[in-house]
């Protein structure tokens, strides 16, 4: 009778370590116990991690490494529109996912996009894999750029304004 009480007794122990753990180790890293709970895999997060423009006789070559460093793994990451403007305003042009995809001469994968690889199509214009990295050169014809500095920022759905993609570079 008193092995089995000792029995009884250790697993009630192990059994409140355990959650007490869990518990502790869930607080930890999402906030699930107290305070709003973190959930990074919920919205995805581009990043431009480089970017460069010049002129060519045909038109605006633009490349840009894109990566996705937050979000579901279940689908990729999108952003169909795209808005490149000058300091003051003064230029501002978008470009939505059709233009994208049409402008999209080459994508460079990253050595580690291991099966799934980063692309552009006319519906979700950049479609960037979660923790992938791709270098995207655009040819934008018939565009020239004055010199002086530009941004470029990349709009996700469902990403609230503030979050998107912003990046940028000059031309001399």
């Amino acid at each position: 009778m008193k092995s089995m009480e000792k029995v009884v007794i250790l697993g009630l122990i192990f059994s409140i370590l355990v959650v007490g753990w869990i518990l502790a180790t869930g607080q930890w890293a999402y906030g699930n116990v107290v305070g709003p709970l973190v959930n990074n895999s919920k919205l995805p997060k581009l990043e431009i991690t480089y970017i460069n423009a010049y002129n060519t006789p045909q038109g605006l070559c633009l490349i840009m490494n894109i990566t996705d460093i937050d979000g579901p793994d279940a689908y990729p990451a999108s952003a169909p529109l795209m808005e490149i403007y000058n300091a003051n305003h003064t230029f501002v042009m978008f470009l939505n996912s059709s233009q994208i995809s049409n402008d999209t001469v080459k994508i460079i994968q990253a050595p580690w996009n291991a099966n799934k690889k980063d692309s552009v199509n006319w519906y979700s214009g950049f479609v960037v894999i979660l923790g992938s990295e791709g270098q995207f050169h655009l040819l934008i014809k018939g565009v020239h750029l004055a010199p002086g500095k530009y941004y470029v920022k990349l709009y996700t759905p469902a990403i609230s304004t503030g979050r998107e993609a912003v990046a940028s570079f000059s031309i001399t």
